[in-house]
């Protein structure tokens, strides 16, 4: 099959080869047409070198790399990456270098300009010639390339006290557990707290460090997971990333009665509910299905709630453990009656 479709290739090559060789010597129309074809590519490639022998005002982008900041301070904005030279050089030159671009960035040392201090402005205001640096570009670029400007020419500095401070740790998760799996309990993560260093006016806007978003779905178990967090240019933090431990395990629901306990009522008055007690449902972990009974619970009325018109009392659930979820009780608002002890009855009931 291969050497069937290389033979109808090399048959169909051959054939263009063919006709175009006997267009050349062909009618004299098709023939005159190829021909000026032919010397239009030949003048374009000679205006082409030509083109290269010309010298040309261009400009180019060159990579900078900052060094040796200054101590116990931070800076305030962003350096740039790149200077703009405005260049003289051949076509060809700038070809070259349009091709190549193996450049190094020419290297600053910050600590070294803190001594050209602005006048009349604070000790930490500081100015960057990059002229200082023509040279060393040029040593790069060659000596075909003649620099006649670079921007900016200066760069202002501008620093301000570096300050710390321990920040809590909060992650931003995004989890899919399967059916019936939840969290159980507490996510914690290790280290809680990292400390924080930069700008004080920057430290003041933050409560919390955000890990990077993890994103996980079709948990059916407990995870344990390294979550970076986030690089910032002016911030600095002690550590670059936390273990986030998550419990999760298996729900099932449940649930109990719970008799209704009457609050605030008089000495003199006698309460009774209809119903007398209440339903709570709720989902709990299957490890601690069996921890769960009615006495953990606390359902009640208040008689301060009493209607002011023949209505019914709703009911207030005060106590559920802290390890079950999704809690709901029924009914929420039960009839009653309230009778004195001497054989004086005063009934409201609906």
């Amino acid at each position: 099959m291969l050497f069937k479709l290389n033979s109808i290739i090399s048959g169909q090559v051959h054939n263009i080869i063919r006709g175009a060789f006997g267009k050349l010597t062909g009618p004299k129309p098709e023939r005159r047409v190829l021909v000026f074809i032919f010397f239009v590519f030949i003048s374009t490639i000679f205006w082409f070198l030509s083109a290269l022998g010309r010298e040309y005002t261009a400009r180019l982008r060159y990579p900078v790399r900052y060094t040796n900041f200054p101590e116990n301070m931070v800076m305030v904005g962003e350096l740039p990456s790149t200077l703009e030279l405005t260049v003289n050089a051949y076509g060809y030159t700038l070809l070259k270098y349009h091709v190549s671009r193996r450049l190094h960035p020419v290297v600053f040392d910050v600590n070294s300009f803190t001594l050209n201090r602005l006048p009349d402005t604070e000790t930490r205001n500081f100015y960057m010639l990059f002229s200082v640096a023509t040279n060393r570009i040029a040593g790069q670029l060659g000596a075909d390339i003649e620099i006649l400007d670079i921007k900016p020419d200066s760069l202002f500095l501008r620093f301000t006290d570096k300050v710390s401070r321990k920040l809590p740790v909060k992650p931003l998760l995004d989890l899919g557990f399967e059916s019936q799996f939840m969290i159980k309990g507490n996510i914690e993560v290790e280290p809680d707290s990292v400390t924080v260093s930069g700008p004080l006016t920057l430290l003041d806007t933050m409560r919390f460090v955000p890990t990077l978003p993890l994103h996980i779905g079709g948990i059916s178990g407990s995870l344990k997971q390294t979550v970076n967090l986030p690089d910032h240019d002016m911030l600095d933090f002690s550590e670059s990333r936390v273990t986030v431990n998550v419990p999760v395990d298996q729900f099932t629901e449940a649930s109990l009665r719970v008799p209704l306990e009457v609050v605030n009522l008089p000495d003199t008055l006698i309460m009774k509910t209809f119903p007398s007690s209440v339903t709570v449902s709720f989902l709990v972990a299957l490890t601690d299905y069996d921890k769960v009974n009615s006495r953990q619970f606390v359902a009640s009325v208040h008689y301060d709630s009493l209607p002011s018109a023949t209505g019914r009392l709703p009911v207030r659930l005060e106590k559920q453990p802290e390890f079950i979820k999704s809690v709901r009780f029924s009914p929420q608002n039960v009839d009653f009656i309230i009778e004195k002890p001497v054989n004086e009855v005063n009934t409201y009931e609906e």
